[in-house]
């Protein structure tokens, strides 16, 4: 049983012939009385303080608990962005990497196809060159043969002469238009 301070300022006390003095005695509760009332009233607020201080405490907990996970939340989405924009540099890098695979080899057949171009109209170049080199040769020849007929007067042999050469190449054979690219200097 809790004892109270108006339990102690009423305590019946047993009158003995050789007992104390009840007035002392009264005196002394009342002192008791009154320290143990002031007690209770500490220990009442002391109670709610302690109370006003832990769901104080129990606030903080709960901030220090939300700002944790927050920060484990934001952890967790900045790790996953670090790793999607590694992902995505990855396939970009990867793509580019596609794609001038393609371009070089796209480069090269048409390095490859010009320069298949350009050996083929050399061919023809060349071609053309040594025939017309034949035929103004020819044409040299027709020329000091005619040019000697005149001399001599011989008429019939400049007509066999003229003859021979139709039986040769003649400027018919060579073509007319050689197929030129404009790309390409020669």
């Amino acid at each position: 049983m809790r004892l109270t301070p108006l339990d102690i300022r009423k305590m019946p006390f047993r009158k003995t012939l050789r007992g104390l003095d009840p007035d002392q005695i009264h005196s002394f509760l009342d002192q008791v009385a009154t320290e143990y009332e002031t007690l209770i009233r500490q220990n009442d607020d002391y109670a709610i303080r302690i109370k006003h201080l832990e769901e104080r405490l129990d606030s903080y907990v709960t901030i220090e608990k939300t700002l944790h996970d927050t920060l484990l939340t934001a952890q967790k989405a900045t790790d996953e962005a670090r790793m999607h924009a590694q992902k995505e540099a990855d396939l970009i890098i990867k793509d580019a990497q596609i794609r001038a695979g393609r371009y070089e080899d796209e480069t090269r057949k048409r390095v490859h196809g010009l320069e298949s171009e350009l050996v083929s109209l050399k061919n023809q170049r060349d071609s053309f060159l040594a025939r017309f080199r034949s035929m103004l040769k020819t044409q040299l020849e027709l020329l000091a043969v005619i040019g000697d007929d005149l001399k001599t007067g011989s008429r019939n042999e400049m007509k066999h002469s003229i003859e021979s050469i139709d039986e040769e190449e003649t400027m018919d054979e060579i073509p007319s238009h050689p197929h030129i690219s404009s790309n390409l200097d020669l």
